[in-house]
C-alpha cells in the first residue's frame, strides 16, 4: 500500500506508519514517540512511533521538564535500556544539539557504580536521546512519598554513595547543576545511582537567555540566585538539601511564592536540620548544616572531606544503635577541707562494712541458703526455624490464633538467636493482622523499630536494614501503594510483600494495592521456605480479588449501576465463593449498599 498521507513537514523529514487495523498510512512527524492516538481513517487506539533509530520503546517509566524516559530495547545490542528523549525544542537548533553530545560524551565516561552509566546517544527526526543504564526500582522522591520520613541509617548510605559519584564526575569535569530526590535512582533497596549528568547546563543556558533562573527551588544553591558561578560545591549544597528534605519529611525552606525575592530571603537564613527533626543524630546533622551553607567558601571544600564526615556520622549511629545510653557522670568539686572529712567518713563506713562482712560469713548458711543457678540454653537458629515453619504451618491450616500465639512465644522466649527473633515479631505481626488485631500487629513491628539494628555487621547491613525499613513502612498506619513493590526484589524483601499486602487487606481495606502486592509475591522466585509457606493463603487472597474486581469495576463506572440485579446476582455468587476473612465480606456489603444509593441530583 502506498503511503496517502500528506506531508506535514519536509519529505525527507517525515515519519509514516501505518495503522494495524486498516493499514492506512499516516504522518506522525509532529508526535512526540510513543504517544497513544486514534487512527484518522478507522478510529482504532494506537502508539504512534514506538520505533526510534535502533530502539524499540516497550513502557514510558516516567516525564519531567527536559522529556520522557521509556524502558526501551536495543535492537542492535539486544540489551533493555532507559531511553530518554528529550523536547524538540530543548535541542531546537544544531548548535544546542552539539552542546548536548558533547555532555554527554563526557558523561558516557563516568563509569562508577552510583552514576547511571550512558550508554548511547544521538538524535532522531529533530529530537535528541540519551540510553542509559535501566535502573527500575523507583526513586528517592518516590520513597519519601511512601515513607514521608527516611531512615537516617539509610540516608546517610545514599548520601556516601552519591557523593563518591560525583567526585567520579568531578574527575572528568562535570557537575550535575540539578541534584534532587527525583535524580536519585534505586539499583536495589541499598544502591542510590544519580542520573541526567550534563542535562542541566542546556536548560540553564536556555533559562539564562530569557533572564530566569533554572533548577528545581528547594534543592538550588543560593549562588545561582545571585547568578555567580556554580562549581562543585553548589552540587554539595543540592545534595544537602535533598538529604535534608528526606529526614525532615519536608524541604529545608517552604515558601508561599516561589519568586527570586522570597527564594533569596529565605537561603539567606541559616538552616537546622534538628530544627525539624530532632531525633537525627548531631553528627548528622552537623554535616547536613555544613553542606547547606549559604556560603560556598563554608562548605566542604572536597568530596573526600565530606565522604569523610558523612561515614564518621554513619559510623557513631551505628554505634550508638547498638551501645546502651550510658549516663553522663557527676562531676563533683572538693575541697582540702572536705576531703579530710571524706577520709574519715569513708573510713568509718569500711569499718562497718567490715563489721557485717563477718557477721554474713558467720550466718551465710541461715542467711543465703543455696539455690540452683537458674541457666539460659542459647537456642539454635535451626531449632527457631523450625519452631517459625511450625507456625507457618498453622496459619495454613487456618489457625490464625493459634500461630499468633506460637510467634509471639518465640519472640519471648530467652535464648532466641537474630535474626530469627525478628522473624518471630514479623510473622506474629502478619498472624495477628489475620485474627483482625492491627493494634497488636504494629506493637509487634515498633518493637522491631526500637531495638534498632540487629547486628552491625557488613554481612547483616542489608537484612538488618531491612526489618527497620518494612516496620516503619507498616507502622504508618496508611495504605501502603502496590507501587512500592519495585523497592522490595530481592530475597529477604519478598516478606515485605506478603505483610504490606496483609496490611493493606486486612486492616487498610484496599484491596486493589494489596493484590498487586499478593501478584508480585506470587511472581518473586523467592526460595525463603516461610514466605513459600504462606503462597496457599496469597492464592486465596487473590481469588477472592477476582470475585471482587469486576463488581468494583461495574460500580465504578455508574452509580447506580445500569444493571443491578445482576450486580446483585454476581455479589451473591462471590459470597458463596469467598475464601479469605471477613473484610472482604464487609468490602461485598459495601458495595451492595452502592445499588441503592439514591441518583445524584441533576
Amino acid at each position: 500500500m502506498e503511503p496517502n498521507a500528506e506531508a506535514a513537514t519536509e519529505p525527507d523529514q517525515r515519519v509514516l506508519e501505518a495503522c494495524p487495523a486498516c493499514e492506512k498510512w499516516m504522518d506522525v512527524s509532529q508526535i512526540f514517540p510513543f504517544t497513544e492516538i486514534n487512527c484518522p481513517s478507522c478510529g482504532e487506539p494506537m502508539r504512534a512511533r514506538k520505533q526510534f533509530n535502533n530502539f524499540t520503546i516497550l513502557a514510558l517509566l516516567g516525564e519531567g521538564g527536559m522529556g520522557s524516559v521509556f524502558k526501551a530495547i536495543d535492537s542492535t545490542l539486544n540489551r533493555y535500556v532507559a531511553l530518554k528523549i528529550l523536547k524538540k525544542e530543548i535541542s531546537a537548533n544544531a548548535e544546542e544539539q552539539e552542546k548536548l553530545a558533547d555532555e554527554a560524551r563526557m558523561t558516557a565516561t563516568i563509569n562508577h557504580p552510583h552514576v547511571v552509566k550512558v550508554f548511547d546517544f544521538g538524535q532522531d527526526h529533530g529530537q535528541f536521546y540519551l540510553a542509559m543504564e535501566l535502573v527500575e526500582k523507583g526513586s528517592l522522591d518516590h520513597l519519601m512519598t511512601v515513607q514521608r520520613r527516611v531512615a537516617e541509617i539509610q540516608m546517610l548510605e545514599v548520601a556516601i554513595q552519591i557523593a563518591r559519584g560525583l567526585e567520579a564526575a568531578l574527575d572528568v569535569g562535570l557537575i550535575h547543576r540539578d541534584i534532587k530526590p527525583g535524580n536519585i535512582l534505586f539499583a536495589d533497596p541499598h544502591t542510590a545511582k544519580l542520573v541526567d549528568f550534563g542535562l542541566a547546563i542546556v536548560m540553564d543556558e536556555g533559562a539564562q537567555s530569557k533572564g530566569e533562573i533554572w533548577g528545581t527551588p528547594y534543592y538550588i544553591a543560593p549562588e545561582k540566585l545571585d547568578n555567580l558561578p556554580e562549581d562543585f560545591r553548589s552540587d554539595i549544597y543540592s545534595l544537602g538539601g535533598t538529604i535534608f528534605h528526606a529526614l525532615a519529611g519536608r524541604p529545608p525552606y517552604e515558601a508561599e511564592t516561589a519568586s527570586m525575592v522570597a527564594l533569596k530571603q529565605l537561603k539567606s537564613q541559616p538552616v537546622s536540620l534538628q530544627a525539624f527533626a530532632p531525633d537525627v543524630s548531631s553528627e548528622t546533622a552537623y554535616v547536613i548544616n555544613r553542606m547547606m551553607a549559604k556560603s560556598p567558601d563554608d562548605r566542604y571544600q572536597s568530596y573526600e572531606e565530606l565522604t569523610g564526615h558523612l561515614t564518621y556520622a554513619h559510623d557513631k549511629l551505628l554505634e550508638r544503635i547498638r551501645k546502651p545510653h550510658q549516663p553522663k557522670e557527676r562531676v563533683v568539686l572538693e575541697t582540702a577541707e572536705t576531703r579530710k572529712w571524706t577520709a574519715i567518713l569513708s573510713m568509718s563506713i569500711l569499718l562497718v562494712i567490715l563489721a557485717i562482712a563477718v557477721v554474713v560469713f558467720l550466718n551465710r548458711d541461715t542467711l543465703f541458703p543455696k539455690r540452683t543457678t537458674e541457666t539460659v540454653q542459647v537456642m539454635s537458629a535451626a531449632d527457631a526455624q523450625s519452631q517459625l515453619q511450625a507456625g507457618v504451618t498453622m496459619i495454613g491450616e487456618g489457625d490464625f490464633e493459634g500461630a499468633k500465639a506460637e510467634f509471639t512465644r518465640l519472640a519471648k522466649e530467652k535464648g532466641v538467636p537474630q535474626p530469627e527473633k525478628n522473624w518471630a515479631l514479623f510473622n506474629a505481626a502478619v498472624a495477628a493482622l489475620l485474627t483482625g488485631d492491627k493494634d497488636d500487629a504494629l506493637a509487634k513491628l515498633r518493637t522491631v523499630m526500637d531495638a534498632g539494628l540487629f547486628s552491625s555487621a557488613p554481612e547483616d547491613q542489608q537484612l538488618a536494614n531491612f526489618f527497620l525499613e518494612t516496620s516503619r513502612v507498616v507502622v504508618q498506619a496508611k495504605p501502603i501503594p502496590a507501587s512500592i513493590r519495585n523497592l522490595y526484589t530481592g530475597r529477604n524483601e519478598a516478606f515485605a510483600l506478603l505483610i504490606f499486602g496483609v496490611w493493606d487487606w486486612e486492616a487498610a481495606g484496599s484491596f486493589s494495592d494489596a493484590a498487586g502486592l499478593f501478584k508480585a509475591l506470587l511472581a518473586s522466585r523467592t526460595k525463603d521456605p516461610l514466605v513459600l509457606g504462606y503462597r496457599p493463603l496469597v492464592e486465596k487472597y487473590m481469588a477472592d480479588w477476582a470475585l471482587i474486581e469486576p463488581i468494583e469495576t461495574a460500580l465504578a463506572s455508574a452509580v447506580p449501576p445500569a444493571n443491578p440485579a445482576a450486580i446483585r446476582t454476581q455479589i451473591a455468587a462471590a459470597r458463596g465463593n469467598l475464601q479469605t476473612g471477613t473484610r472482604v465480606s464487609e468490602r461485598l456489603d459495601a458495595l451492595e449498599k452502592k445499588l441503592t444509593a439514591p441518583k445524584p441530583a441533576k
